[in-house]
């Protein structure tokens, strides 16, 4: 072995050098090292991941074939077409309506995002739901 100051020849087992006097650590080796969990530590883990996707996502259940996303933009576009049907302009409703809820979709993430950085997360379904009311008015009060 060397020493790392002035690089002397050193026995193995000193504890420092005979030339120099630096103190030598040596360093352990490991060999097969191994993590061990307990399972109630991993199941907790297991609770908290589906807790934040349930909370995050809003699923209802585990057996549901579409993505809560898409069920949303389902219900946006059905809202849009119901929007059309009404609307003297019915092209320009349609549009206006995505757009509206494209910037709310937007802002409720940002909303949702910044509640949860102050540690009281809200439950998204309820401010889609807030925007879906002001696109519909917003498009309905423009087009009649």
């Amino acid at each position: 072995m060397n020493c790392p100051n002035c690089h002397a020849s050193i026995p193995d087992g000193s504890t420092a050098c005979p030339q120099c006097g630096q103190t030598i650590i040596h360093p352990r080796e490991v060999i097969d090292a191994e993590l061990v969990d307990s399972p109630r530590q991993e199941q907790s883990r297991q609770g908290e991941r589906q807790t934040f996707y349930r909370r995050m996502v809003f699923t209802s259940t585990d057996n549901n074939p579409l993505l809560p996303s898409c069920q949303l933009s389902f219900v946006t576009l059905a809202l849009a077409f119901a929007i059309a049907c009404q609307a003297d302009h019915a092209l320009a409703a349609f549009i206006v309506f995505l757009v509206f809820a494209g910037i709310a979709r937007v802002l409720t993430f940002l909303i949702n995002i910044q509640a949860i950085m102050m540690g009281r997360p809200l439950n998204p379904l309820l401010l889609q739901i807030f925007s879906w009311f002001c696109c519909w008015s917003l498009v309905s009060w423009m087009f009649s």
